[in-house]
């Protein structure tokens, strides 16, 4: 008895570490195109349902898996990069925050924390009015960083490159260095407008 199942899948990514099958075609396959693919499994004395939702489970955590299609060397440099990642405080991408999801919930966890600290960081920075701010802000944020935090090298590491990023970006270098310039600043203009 064939299944009505509607399932648009045609946007997911394509898996280009393997072979090149997108989500999409997995889950066509395991779904069938009617009688003739249940046909083997029926002959084989499985359940043609049974056997479809095993290969939709399968297509559907090969999506979800960035690992998935690697050999087992890529896999190693995959997990390898992505911990180098976390130590220096890099952002995660989005595929590299499934996998720890799926593979390692408590570093996740603790990755997640840090990762949304390192945001909050960036916005206050970026409503800073002069150089003299930021740092303040980040000396402020380091400093708070508990002795007992199992993430204080982590939290470190991502403040200290969410600040390094920051000093090279425009909005940095536009700022005055001191409050005291700003009110200069202020000064000069209200003088020469009156």
């Amino acid at each position: 008895m064939p299944q009505n199942v509607y399932v648009n899948l045609k946007t997911l990514k394509t898996n280009i570490t393997g072979d090149k099958q997108t989500a999409f075609d997995k889950i066509k396959t395991a779904l069938g195109n009617g009688a003739d693919s249940s046909c083997g499994a029926e002959a084989a004395g499985q359940t043609t349902s049974g056997s479809r939702m095993n290969m939709l489970r399968v297509a559907v955590k090969d999506y979800l898996d960035p690992t998935a299609g690697m050999t087992d060397e890529q896999k190693e440099r995959f997990i390898k990069k992505l911990y180098a990642k976390i130590q220096s405080g890099k952002k995660l991408t989005p595929d590299e925050m499934q996998y720890l999801r799926q593979n390692d919930p408590v570093t996740y966890m603790k990755v997640a924390r840090v990762q949304a600290q390192r945001e909050a960081l960036e916005t206050q920075l970026k409503s800073c009015k002069s150089k003299e701010e930021a740092q303040n802000i980040y000396l402020d944020k380091v400093s708070r960083i508990s002795e007992d935090d199992p993430a204080r090298q982590e939290l470190r590491a991502a403040y200290d490159d969410a600040f390094d990023e920051y000093k090279k970006s425009g909005d940095y270098k536009s700022l005055p260095d001191t409050e005291k310039e700003i009110r200069r600043k202020r000064e000069n203009n209200t003088k020469d407008g009156k």
